[in-house]
């Protein structure tokens, strides 16, 4: 397999990714990010699935569920306040012959949404929403912040935020949480009525997230059972750096013991990088198996000032212990091994983004943006740099011809450099215009991180690249 991330069309926005597998198939649940626009989570859902054997061929199964079936948005949709309005963050579980959808709806009370399907790419109808056994929906009324002076102020205790399911042994488990983490057992009657755990003697836990965990809960909780331990994941941050970590439990109520980090955005705080080489922000995804391995999935941001965020893969490997370890944040999905060095690329596979002093700071790094339906890499400036990893040079002999796909390119050089940077193996020089501009560099057999430093240019565009023999045209 030589899946590169982000593995879905260049114009497909689906953050908060839920992977579930049903039959042979892995299915792809998510929040809809529209191009171009101000806030997250603007679009219908939309379901995404790959056969289980080939990861590499996703197809759209179309839109499952529209925002206006939520009455509350119905009622809501001319609101001046965008959260009001927006499907957020879901989760998928199959009880008997139903698929079940449960959501976020906006940020100012409207609980958590939930919709029946026959199959688990619906369509998905209104169902009801998640309420006590009054029939009071949980966290009615009350906003995830108030805005007094213009100053936002959470309430992240007990706030349903980013639901999570979980069937199993025939009971049904929703967690949820902001800032904290909470799970409670909905009846398998009607799908959606809180009933009192016979283990706590509560409707809703106390906070599942270990106090002591090194890494603070934001949100994005996914639950999965492997084996016989209860798998929690979330979105937590740590001086600045953001990252999808994970904590474990012998039972879905824990309590949860904190493992570590599964993947880190930009690999900030990891793999020699303090501050980390792609742009940051918060991250949600879910566990699944496939051909016997891991894969987690989660979101990465594009970096520009639209909430544009893509879905990305990465396999995991299991420790001696059988935890995970902490995977790196690459152009790919495997975790060895490299891509091949004699495609085309385009710009969307990098995942080093860095400014002339090695930091990726909005306003000075490069960043991804969509123009005529493709990622390109912009704001290139004076020492920015681009960096794939990894690509395989097995077979590519001593030298190799490289071409380079720049728009509204002028005179300047681009540097080619491996590894860790140090080691300078090629030159590209360009002209005014934007064409494909050619070098040669010499870059030795196996696998190779591969930088692109530009020198001289200021309001380019990399499009895309790729290598060929030396003796090439």
């Amino acid at each position: 397999m030589n899946l590169t991330n982000p593995y879905l069309p260049d114009n497909v926005y689906i953050p908060d990714g839920e992977p579930h597998v049903y039959g042979d198939r892995v299915y792809l649940y998510g929040s809809h990010d529209l191009p171009g626009t101000r806030f997250p989570c603007e679009g219908d859902y939309q379901c995404w699935s790959a056969p289980l054997t080939n990861l590499s061929d996703w197809c759209n199964e179309g839109t499952i569920y529209r925002r206006l079936q939520d009455p509350f948005i119905r009622r809501h949709q001319h609101d001046w306040r965008p959260f009001s309005k927006y499907l957020f963050a879901l989760d998928v579980v199959q009880v008997g012959p139903h698929w079940y959808l449960y959501y976020g709806v906006g940020m100012y009370g409207a609980g958590i949404g939930v919709a029946v399907a026959d199959a688990p790419t619906g369509p998905f109808k209104y169902l009801g929403r998640v309420t006590s056994p009054d029939g009071t929906i949980l966290g009615e009324g009350r906003p995830l912040f108030t805005m007094p002076l213009g100053i936002p102020i959470f309430h992240k205790a007990g706030y349903p935020y980013d639901p999570a399911l979980l069937y199993d042994q025939g009971r049904l488990f929703l967690y949820f949480g902001y800032g904290h983490c909470y799970v409670a057992e909905l009846s398998t009657t009607d799908m959606r009525t809180l009933i009192t755990s016979r283990e706590t003697g509560r409707y809703v836990s106390p906070d599942l997230v270990p106090p002591v965990a090194p890494w603070k809960m934001v949100n994005g909780p996914s639950i999965r059972r492997i084996d016989d331990q209860y798998y929690l994941t979330y979105y937590g941050k740590r001086q600045g750096n953001n990252a999808l970590c994970y904590a474990t439990a012998a039972q879905p109520w824990g309590p949860f013991t904190f493992r570590g980090v599964l993947v880190f955005l930009g690999n900030g705080g990891a793999f020699g990088h303090r501050h980390g080489t792609a742009y940051q922000g918060n991250t949600h995804g879910g566990l699944f198996m496939a051909a016997g391995r891991f894969y987690q999935s989660y979101h990465r941001q594009t970096g520009d000032r639209f909430p544009n965020r893509q879905a990305c893969l990465v396999e995991l490997k299991r420790a001696p212990d059988g935890y995970f370890k902490t995977a790196e944040f690459t152009s790919q999905v495997q975790a060895a091994g490299g891509l091949p060095w004699d495609h085309t690329y385009g710009a969307k596979i990098a995942c080093v983004l860095v400014d002339k002093q090695g930091r990726c700071r909005k306003g000075r790094a490069p960043f991804f943006w969509l123009k005529d339906g493709r990622q390109v890499a912009t704001n290139l400036r004076n020492g920015s740099q681009i960096g794939v990893k990894y690509l395989d040079f097995t077979g590519a002999g001593r030298r190799q011809r490289l071409h380079i796909k720049l728009q509204n390119s002028r005179p300047s050089k681009i540097l080619v450099r491996i590894d860790h940077g140090s080691r300078v193996v090629g030159t590209v020089e360009t002209v005014s215009g934007h064409d494909w501009f050619t070098g040669v560099t010499t870059i030795p057999a196996g696998r190779h991180a591969v930088y692109f430093e530009f020198q001289g240019v200021k309001g380019a565009q990399l499009v895309a690249f790729r290598f060929g023999r030396g003796d090439a045209n």
